[in-house]
C-alpha cells in the first residue's frame, strides 16, 4: 500500500479514548471496556472524533463493537494502558477488571495493528479469566467477549440499511452452519448440540465488502457461541466442565477482522442453513410487524432473513386472530376480570434522528370497562449514570375505546417527532386492555418521515 501506519491515543476525558490514524479515528475505548471500532481500513473516509457524544451501548454503535471485559462473570474495568509499538504501526491496549464480588479477575490485551496481506485493520486478542475466590465457583459458561456489528440489531425502523443477513458458525468437524438474522427465533437449543474444538470462526455475512469474523486460534477449553435473538450479537464462549477455584485460569487468543468478499463467498458456498422442525414454526408463528400498513395476516419469518418485529400470542389473554376472509387478521386482548393486559411488538426498534413517526389503526371493543383498549409507543434511551438504566423520554397513548364498538374505530397516536440530539432512542409499540372486556386491533399503519438530514453521530 506505501502508507506508513502511525497510531495515535488521545483522550477525551471521562475515562474514553480516541484510536487515531492520519487524522481519522480508528476505533473508541470506553470506560465500560467497549470498544467502537469505526474504521476497518485506511483507505475508508472517517472522522477525527474530537469529543464524544455518548458510550457505546448495544442501541448506539457507529461501528463493531467489541469487549475488553469478560461479560460472564461479568468483569468491570479498573484499568486500562495503551502501548504504542513498532514506530506506531501497532498499538495495544491491555485492559484488567473485577468482578463486583471480586472472585474473578480479567485481562484482554488488544492490539490493533495495520494487515499489510488484508490491506485492512485488525485485532489480535487474549483474554485471560483468572479465579481469586475462597470457595469453587460453579460457572455454566465462560463469556470472553461480545460482538456487534453496527445497524444489525436496530430494527424494522432500519430495515433498508441493514447490511449483514445471517450468522456463519464453524463446527468442530469443519462444517459451516448459517443462522439467518430474525428478531424471534433463539437458537441456543441449535447451537447446543453442535460440537465445538479449541479453535474456530463465526461471524456475521452478507455485507458485499466482507464479514467481520471472530477467528479463534487457541482456547484452554472448547469454544461455543450463542447468537442474541433480539440485536443479533455474537456471544463468545467458552463450555466450563466444573467449579473454578482459586487460582485456576482460562485463556483465549483470538483474532477479530473482516474476511474479503472473495473469502466470504467461500465461506457461504460451503454453508448449510440450520433447520427448523414443523413443531418449531407451529411455536413460534407470530404476526409481524413492519413500517406501513399491518393487517395481520402474514406471520414473522423465523426460518430466513426478517428484520420485522412480531407478536408473542399467550393464549387466552393474547391470541392472533388470522385472516378468515383472506384480507385482515387482528390481534385480539382479553381480560375475564379488570387488570392491565399489554401486548408489545419485539424487539423495540430504534427510531432515527430527525423523524417523525405517526401511528393509527382499527378497533373494536366489546364489554370493555376501566381505562379502556388504546395502543401506547414508549420513547426511551439507555444510560450508563449513575447506574445503567433506560431513560423513558415519553409516553404516547391512543384515545383508549370502552364498552361495545362493533365496527372498526380508527384510533390514532399524538405524532412523535425525534429531534437531531436523539440518536439512540427506541420505541416500544403496546396494544393495551386496561380494565376487563376484549378488544381487536387491525390495520396498523406506521409510517416514518425524515424531517431533514441528521447530524453526525460524533464531531
Amino acid at each position: 500500500m506505501g502508507r506508513h501506519i502511525a497510531f495515535s491515543v488521545v483522550d477525551l476525558g471521562h475515562g474514553n479514548y480516541a484510536v487515531d490514524e492520519h487524522g481519522r479515528t480508528v476505533a473508541i475505548v470506553t470506560r465500560q471496556g467497549f470498544v467502537d471500532w469505526l474504521l476497518r481500513t485506511p483507505l475508508c473516509d472517517g472522522e477525527l472524533v474530537r469529543e464524544l457524544y455518548k458510550e457505546t451501548h448495544m442501541c448506539y454503535t457507529l461501528g463493531l463493537k467489541l469487549e475488553l471485559m469478560t461479560q460472564a462473570p461479568r468483569t468491570l474495568l479498573t484499568q486500562v494502558r495503551f502501548n504504542l509499538q513498532d514506530d506506531a504501526r501497532k498499538l495495544t491496549i491491555v485492559a484488567q477488571g473485577d468482578s463486583a464480588d471480586q472472585r474473578f479477575h480479567s485481562r484482554t490485551n488488544a492490539c490493533l495493528l495495520f494487515d499489510e496481506e488484508q490491506g485492512e485493520y485488525r485485532w489480535d486478542l487474549v483474554t485471560t479469566l483468572s479465579c481469586t475466590a475462597d470457595e469453587p465457583v460453579d460457572l455454566p459458561r465462560i463469556e470472553y467477549n461480545n460482538v456487534y456489528p453496527g445497524k444489525a440489531g436496530r430494527c424494522f425502523m432500519y430495515a433498508s440499511q441493514k447490511e449483514y443477513h445471517s450468522t456463519l458458525i464453524e463446527a468442530a468437524d469443519g462444517a459451516i452452519w448459517e443462522f439467518p438474522h430474525q428478531h424471534l427465533f433463539h437458537y441456543s437449543r441449535k447451537l447446543d448440540k453442535l460440537d465445538f474444538s479449541s479453535r474456530g470462526m463465526a461471524g456475521f455475512f452478507g455485507e458485499q465488502s466482507g464479514s467481520p469474523v471472530v477467528i479463534v486460534r487457541r482456547s484452554s477449553l472448547p469454544i461455543s457461541w450463542a447468537i442474541c435473538d433480539m440485536y443479533y450479537d455474537l456471544h463468545c464462549l467458552a463450555r466450563v466442565s466444573g467449579p473454578f477455584t482459586a487460582g485456576m485460569s482460562y485463556q483465549c487468543e483470538y483474532t477479530i477482522r473482516y474476511l474479503s468478499p472473495v473469502e466470504s463467498r467461500q465461506y457461504q458456498k460451503r454453508a448449510r442453513r440450520v433447520s427448523l422442525t414443523a413443531g418449531e414454526l407451529r411455536e413460534h408463528d407470530y404476526p409481524r410487524l413492519e413500517l406501513g400498513m399491518n393487517a395481520f395476516d402474514a406471520p414473522v419469518a423465523v426460518d430466513r432473513f426478517d428484520d420485522a418485529s412480531g407478536f408473542r400470542p399467550k393464549p387466552p389473554a393474547r391470541v392472533w386472530e388470522k385472516p378468515a376472509d383472506g384480507k385482515r387478521g387482528a390481534l385480539r386482548l382479553s381480560n375475564p376480570e379488570v387488570g392491565e393486559n399489554v401486548w408489545s411488538a419485539e424487539p423495540p426498534t430504534q427510531l432515527p434522528p430527525s423523524s417523525r413517526l405517526t401511528l393509527s389503526a382499527l378497533a373494536r371493543t366489546q364489554d370493555v370497562s376501566g381505562k379502556g383498549f388504546f395502543v401506547r409507543v414508549r420513547y426511551h434511551t439507555f444510560e450508563w449514570y449513575p447506574e445503567p438504566h433506560v431513560e423513558w423520554a415519553d409516553v404516547l397513548e391512543s384515545m383508549p375505546l370502552t364498552g361495545t364498538h362493533g365496527e372498526w374505530t380508527r384510533i390514532e397516536l399524538p405524532l412523535l417527532e425525534v429531534p437531531p440530539e436523539d440518536r439512540d432512542y427506541l420505541i416500544w409499540i403496546d396494544v393495551v386492555l386496561d380494565g376487563a372486556g376484549t378488544g381487536w386491533l387491525t390495520d396498523v399503519d406506521i409510517d416514518l418521515v425524515r424531517v431533514r438530514q441528521a447530524q453526525q453521530a460524533i464531531v
